[in-house]
């Protein structure tokens, strides 16, 4: 037996046969921790993108005041492709750089799952861990937004040319919430839509921030409640009139069945409501005032009063500061909640400057500019609006604007 041993031990020939042995097995080994490792990274990705997709949704549903957890496990469940175990939904988040963000909110996920191969060597699987937090983040100011939530939003007709130092949005969800036709021309960023934005290569400059399906600006001026003053009841003028080469000072009060100014119009500091009727500025008018706030109203939204300042007028308004009223400062133009039919048409040239808000949440508005036309500081809310011609705006207002928040809101995977 010893001697039989030693013959073994001394014979080579079946040595290739031992290491091809061990090196198939190495060879097999190695492809099935291959094949695990990539089912582990598979759904590492799978994960992130299902956890990234929850805290959107999770983000979503913070804004519209729903159910934040249900939201975003919901969604996670619509994309996951294994068993995931939601660890937390918090908001704000418990870690990282939004931690004391209000508007953000925190998914932590993780999956396991064991595998042929390695669970040979495992006792327990690998568990794959994945984080995600989605935030409101601030692109921009709007010096321009539409209220609307269907149909067109903003559009600019046939040869606009749109020169702004702010940026324009719309609340509505169709696919040509903002349009821009024809040969318009709009420089300003960021475009920011609930839904799509039309447009060619021709209407803006390539480097415009476009942000169509982003989420519903808020109107910002609904946290001052606005309503039309019920004092004075009575009417201070009825259908009124400044007729041509009259050089009149007018007064606050309450111009009933339209205000129509043909000649020069100094408007007293104060609020003018016009109630019914028109407020018309014809071609070759004047109208100027400061501190006044021009407020149209009506019995409902078929009477309620509109603008119609022709081109070639002199226009030169600002609105009130909060010093001067604290209800209506910064409010250059309010049209009653009520809305209107008409749109309300304000066409500028060079001797046009306004100074404050045109605010008309459920009223249309139309812009009509020409050569020279430039306004610093004029910010449009309106229901619709659509501009042409040339014009050319500003955001530069001064510090008593800062309450009145235009910036753009886009909701990001942050972290």
């Amino acid at each position: 037996m010893f001697q039989f041993l030693q013959s073994i031990i001394k014979d080579t020939r079946a040595n290739i046969v031992a290491v091809s042995a061990i090196g198939a097995a190495s060879l097999v080994g190695g492809a099935g921790l291959a094949v695990d490792a990539v089912y582990w990274y598979l759904w590492k990705r799978q994960l992130q993108q299902a956890v990234d997709s929850g805290a959107l949704a999770g983000a979503y549903a913070l804004s519209a005041g729903r159910d934040v957890t249900a939201a975003s496990t919901n969604d996670i469940g619509l994309n996951s492709n294994t068993a995931i175990t939601v660890q937390s939904v918090t908001s704000p988040p418990a870690t990282g750089a939004y931690a004391a963000n209000n508007t953000a909110v925190e998914v932590i996920a993780t999956t396991s799952k064991r595998l042929p191969f390695s669970s040979l060597f495992l006792t327990s699987p690998p568990v794959i861990h994945s984080r995600a937090v989605a935030a409101y983040v601030s692109e921009g100011e709007h010096c321009i937004i539409s209220l609307a939530e269907t149909g067109i939003g903003v559009n600019l007709a046939g040869t606009a040319d749109v020169l702004l130092t702010c940026g324009v949005a719309a609340n509505s969800v169709d696919v040509d919430a903002i349009d821009l036709d024809g040969t318009s021309w709009l420089t300003g960023s960021p475009l920011t839509a609930v839904g799509g934005i039309e447009y060619s290569d021709s209407n803006i400059p390539s480097t415009t921030n476009l942000n169509p399906y982003s989420a519903a600006q808020e109107d910002p001026l609904a946290s001052r409640g606005l309503t039309t003053p019920s004092s004075p009841a009575g009417c201070s003028e009825n259908n009124f009139a400044v007729n041509a080469n009259e050089s009149v000072t007018l007064s606050p009060g309450r111009y009933c069945n339209g205000l129509t100014i043909r000649g020069d119009a100094v408007l007293s500091p104060g609020v003018y409501i016009i109630d019914k009727g028109d407020l018309k500025v014809n071609s070759q008018a004047s109208i100027t005032g400061e501190g006044v706030t021009i407020i149209l109203t009506g019995q409902n939204n078929g009477n309620v009063s509109t603008l119609d300042f022709a081109g070639g007028a002199d226009v030169d308004l600002r609105a009130p500061s909060q010093s001067e009223d604290a209800t209506w400062y910064n409010i250059l133009v309010y049209q009653d909640q009520i809305g209107a039919v008409k749109d309300s048409k304000l066409n500028g040239d060079s001797d046009f400057n306004m100074e404050g808000v045109v605010y008309m949440p459920n009223g249309p508005l139309s812009f009509n500019g020409s050569s020279g036309q430039h306004s610093e500081c004029l910010l449009m809310v309106a229901y619709r609006i659509s501009i042409s011609g040339e014009t050319s705006f500003s955001n530069n207002c001064p510090s008593d604007y800062d309450d009145i928040d235009t910036s753009g809101r886009r909701m990001r995977i942050v972290e």
